[in-house]
C-alpha cells in the first residue's frame, strides 16, 4: 500500500492506493478553515493515522501546489497559507506517520502521474499542462521527471508569449498563465463584453464571466465566446508548440478545470499547435485530455512513493 496526499491551495486530499493502483480509501479536507500551515499539517496527521490504520504501508508521496526544492525535500513557499516556507514536510510526517515520505511539485506529480497510470501510458516522453486558476507544467524525459540543474524546470505556464501582455503572479508580463489560465480566460471574457456589448448575449447575461462560461456560450455558438477561446487556443498553442520544438515529446496532456471543457477546446488547440510547430513534428503531435482528471496529483504521487522505495 502507498499513502498519497496532494496539497492545494483551498484543499487536501489523501488516498490509499493498493499495489494495482487501485484507491481503498480516499479522504478530502477543506484546508481554508485552518489559518496556518501547522494546522494543515496537523489535520493531514490524523486522517493520515486513520487511513493507514491495520494497513502495510510501504511509503508516502506528496504533491504539493508550491515550489518544491526536490534535491532538499524542502517546500519553498506558498502563496495561499502562510507558514510553509522552507518546511520539510516529509520528515514531519516521516516522524508522525512512521513512514518513508517523499515530495514534489503538485504538476511534476501529476504529470508523472499521467505519464505511470492515465494519458501517457506507453509513452517514454511526455509534457503535462495543468490549466486551472494558473497554468503549472511537468516534463517527464525517458520516464523521468525532469527538473533542471536547479531543481526547478517545468514551469510551462511561465512561457512568455506577448511581450506587452497582461501582468503574471511570477512578476513577468505576458506568461502563458496570464493569458490562458483559467482566471484569465474568465478576465479575457469580461473585457471582451465590454469592449463589443453588441455581441455575445449569452456572455452578457452572465454577470460574473468565468472560464467555465466562456467555453459552454462558445458551444452554444456565441459568437463573441468563440472569439475569446480562438485567441486563447492560438497563445496556449503558441507555448505549446514551442514545448515540443524543444522536447520532441511522444505526447501532451493537458488537465485541471480548464480541460474539462472538451472539443470546444481541444479541437482548435490542436490546430493551432500544428499551425506553430516545425513541420518535422506535425505528424508526430498528440495532444489529449488527462485521463485521471482530479486524481492526476493523487496517483503520481503513488508513482513518485514507489520509485523512491526503489532508491532507498
Amino acid at each position: 500500500m502507498i499513502l498519497a496526499i496532494d496539497i492545494g491551495g483551498s484543499q487536501f486530499g489523501m488516498a490509499l492506493v493498493d499495489g494495482r493502483g487501485k484507491v481503498v480509501k480516499q479522504v478530502i479536507r477543506r484546508a481554508t478553515r485552518f489559518g496556518h500551515a501547522d494546522e494543515v499539517v496537523a489535520g493531514m496527521v490524523v486522517e493520515g493515522r486513520r487511513l493507514i490504520e491495520g494497513a502495510r504501508v510501504k511509503a508516502c508521496g506528496i504533491g504539493f501546489g508550491g515550489p518544491v526544492d526536490f534535491e532538499a525535500q524542502r517546500i519553498v513557499n506558498s502563496t495561499h497559507v502562510p507558514g510553509w516556507d522552507d518546511l520539510a514536510l516529509p520528515a514531519v510526517l516521516e516522524d508522525a506517520l512512521g513512514i518513508p515520505t517523499v515530495m514534489d511539485n503538485d504538476a511534476n506529480v501529476g504529470a508523472f502521474g499521467e505519464f505511470t497510470y492515465g494519458a501517457g501510458q506507453g509513452s517514454r516522453n511526455l509534457l503535462y499542462y495543468t490549466v486551472s486558476t494558473g497554468i503549472g507544467g511537468g516534463v517527464v524525459i525517458e520516464g523521468a521527471i525532469y527538473r533542471g540543474s536547479d531543481g526547478f524546470a517545468g514551469e510551462l505556464g511561465h512561457v512568455p508569449i506577448l511581450v506587452d501582455g497582461p501582468d503574471c503572479e511570477c512578476g513577468n508580463r505576458g506568461c502563458l498563465e496570464a493569458l490562458c489560465s483559467g482566471t484569465a480566460i474568465g478576465r479575457r471574457g469580461s473585457e471582451a463584453v465590454q469592449k463589443h456589448p453588441r455581441l455575445g448575449k449569452r456572455l452578457r447575461k452572465m454577470g460574473v464571466v468565468t472560464a467555465k462560461g466562456v467555453f459552454d456560450a462558445a458551444r452554444a455558438g456565441d459568437r463573441l465566446a468563440l472569439r475569446v477561446v480562438d485567441e486563447t487556443c492560438v497563445y496556449l498553442g503558441m507555448g505549446m508548440a514551442g514545448a515540443m520544438n524543444a522536447f520532441a515529446p511522444d505526447i501532451m496532456v493537458v488537465g485541471g478545470g480548464v480541460s474539462k471543457a472538451g472539443r470546444v477546446l481541444f479541437d482548435p488547440l490542436r490546430e493551432q499547435v500544428k499551425r506553430f510547430l516545425m513541420p518535422v513534428h506535425r505528424p508526430h503531435v498528440k495532444v489529449v485530455p488527462a485521463r485521471l482528471k482530479g486524481r492526476s496529483v493523487l496517483m503520481g504521487a503513488v508513482a513518485l512513493a514507489r520509485e523512491f522505495i526503489t532508491r532507498v
